[in-house]
């Protein structure tokens, strides 16, 4: 069976670009497409697709391309941390399907979140054969300083969060971060709203996010190891029905 991947094919100059319609062969299997042993709809699916939790600052992305792999947007994380689970170097490439195809087409993904540079991010690493993503859905959050001078949390969605529980995040009702994206540079940071302050003082803090992380892996510990590469048994514009995630 076959699904088509919302993404686009951008062609062109990066002013006044087509976009057409990509479709890639999928298996009907959800995790060939998600990257996951099963669905996230709750914090607590989310760590039980996650190997590690980690922190690092985005240094400049660039772009790859490989027939097998096709083309990937990779954000190299330096000064890594690790909060939970087993992630014992220093530095990590992220390598997002999606990126330059050739001198006139990108790929784009807009499921997967943009990781942007010169931001420090805390990520969930997945713990299967990914092909897609590294990171498990959209587990993975901007750091920023909040109104007290501590860490909070931003979603890729812009929005702060405000709370973590086995039901699922809360966010602030107004994104942020600036929305506007100049998309010929879509790795730059984008800049906090005028008034961030006064959205960012409900924001929860890191350590607050950890410790309710901590509490949840009571129920659900994290498992399995991550894997820095894509599945080697898969082709980025053919997705094989037998090579379920594992």
């Amino acid at each position: 069976m076959t699904y088509p991947l919302k993404a686009v094919v951008r062609r062109g100059a990066p002013l006044g670009w087509l976009l057409l319609t990509a479709t890639l062969v999928m298996s009907s299997s959800l995790g060939a497409w998600a990257d996951t042993v099963r669905p996230v709809e709750t914090p607590l699916d989310a760590l039980a697709n996650t190997a590690a939790i980690v922190e690092g600052t985005v240094k400049e992305s660039f772009y790859t391309f490989d027939s097998q792999a096709g083309p990937r947007t990779v954000a190299p994380l330096v000064d890594v941390t690790t909060d939970f689970g087993r992630f014992e170097g220093r530095t990590l490439e992220l390598a997002t399907l999606g990126g330059p195809i050739d001198e006139k087409q990108e790929l784009f993904v807009p499921e997967f979140p943009l990781l942007t540079d010169d931001t420090r991010y805390l990520v969930f690493l997945t713990n299967v054969d990914w092909f897609f993503s590294p990171v498990v859905d959209d587990y993975v959050f901007r750091l920023e300083k909040g109104p007290r001078g501590t860490d909070v949390l931003i979603a890729p969605s812009g929005h702060a969060v405000e709370g973590l529980t086995a039901d699922g995040l809360e966010f602030s009702d107004e994104p942020v971060v600036d929305q506007n994206v100049d998309v010929s540079r879509p790795n730059v940071k984008p800049r906090l709203v005028e008034n961030a302050d006064r959205l960012l003082a409900n924001a929860m803090s890191k350590d607050d996010f950890l410790a309710a992380v901590r509490t949840l892996l009571s129920t659900v510990p994290l498992q399995g190891e991550f894997r820095g590469s894509p599945a080697k048994d898969r082709v980025w514009n053919r997705i094989a029905a037998e090579a379920p995630p594992r």
